[in-house]
């Protein structure tokens, strides 16, 4: 096999949108429709790493003792492709529920003035778009109606978490009395560490039939872990990282978001510095959320959140030590990922990556 570039990820996806065009000419929809499916499908695509794409195929070759052949190359690279489709839909879904203005460094599907609302419907055709290919794609696979389960089993865990995140946040909830650390971790779980972590590497070991309880229960361990310090690190960035490095300007403390940021500074805060955060956390005008910048600053959550970095990282690493390899399980699967996540990691893991 051959070295696989982003342009091979690129081509992919090009022959994916051309088979699912034609499929939905091929039952009707009139060509405008379609075109305007294929320029959503396109468009909520790009801007990003293809950190799922990339992970699903990584994890193959770290699991299989042989190269992968091409049609298994050509099969992982879909199946990353689908794992990204299904990602855009909700991203799509979350841009509106939080009134978001950017996605990638681009304006939001529904904030395009000929889109507006009917991203809704745009968001739905692509979570459905998962479900075509693999039928069309891997119907004859031994594998297909695990395939077609763990699609599945991600929409709704994301959907569950997706559910707790907007009602946590919701005004009428309780304020910030009802944040708790528990709260926060089932989120997370639900709503990030499943399908950025879990689901790219567990649809290689379904594809190569290597999808043991013993390795997915390893694997979902390590990856709850993973998504963890995921979403901690986006929940940081939210409020410390560049816009134009995030591609996405911070709204977490304007949207009364449970995360990392307010557990951290709640847990470290005066009496009197908690007034101030309850009184305005939450707040869309900007002076209200200088304050709480400014209280983050006061208890020098910079520091904090190096401090809790590397103790989580040097944590994923023991796990990652003690997996059992007797099913077909490799280290290797969560060192390049890992690696992949934080190039910090990579004085701890001595492993090659794309």
């Amino acid at each position: 096999m051959t070295k696989i570039a982003r342009p091979d990820f690129d081509a992919t996806l090009a022959s994916l949108t051309q088979t699912l065009v034609d499929y939905f000419l091929s039952i009707g929809l009139p060509a405008d429709a379609v075109e305007m499916y294929r320029k959503c499908l396109l468009l909520n695509t790009q801007g990003g790493k293809l950190h799922r794409c990339w992970t699903v195929l990584d994890t193959a070759q770290a699991l299989k003792v042989d190269a992968l052949t091409t049609e298994q190359t050509q099969d992982l690279m879909v199946l990353g492709w689908l794992v990204e489709i299904q990602n855009a839909a909700y991203l799509i879904w979350d841009d509106i529920m939080d009134g978001s203005e950017t996605c990638r460094g681009q304006p939001c599907w529904y904030r395009r003035d000929e889109i507006g609302l009917m991203s809704i419907n745009d968001g739905c055709l692509l979570a459905s778009t998962v479900f075509i290919v693999l039928k069309t794609h891997f119907k004859d696979h031994l594998a297909y109606h695990d395939l077609v389960e763990a699609f599945r089993a991600t929409a709704i865990q994301i959907e569950i978490g997706q559910s707790y995140d907007l009602l946590t946040a919701s005004p009428h909830y309780g304020g910030l009395s009802q944040f708790t650390k528990e709260k926060y971790e089932f989120i997370i779980e639900r709503k990030t560490a499943y399908y950025t972590s879990y689901t790219p590497m567990s649809l290689p070991l379904v594809y190569l039939q290597l999808a043991t309880p013993m390795n997915l229960k390893e694997v979902y361990k390590v990856a709850l872990s993973l998504g963890q310090y995921y979403q901690v690190r986006n929940d940081y960035l939210d409020v410390y990282g560049d816009p134009k490095q995030t591609g996405k300007a911070g709204t977490d403390i304007q949207e009364n978001k449970l995360t990392w940021p307010i557990l951290e500074a709640l847990d470290r805060c005066s009496k009197d510095q908690r007034l101030t955060l309850e009184k305005f956390y939450g707040s869309q005008d900007h002076q209200d959320v200088a304050k709480v910048l400014a209280i983050f600053d006061e208890l020098n959550l910079k520091n904090a959140f190096q401090q809790w970095k590397d103790e989580k990282i040097a944590s994923i690493i023991g796990m990652i030590e003690s997996i059992d390899e007797s099913e077909g399980l490799k280290k290797d699967v969560f060192n390049v990922f890992l690696a992949k996540l934080d190039g910090d990691a990579l004085r701890h893991v001595g492993v090659a990556f794309n």
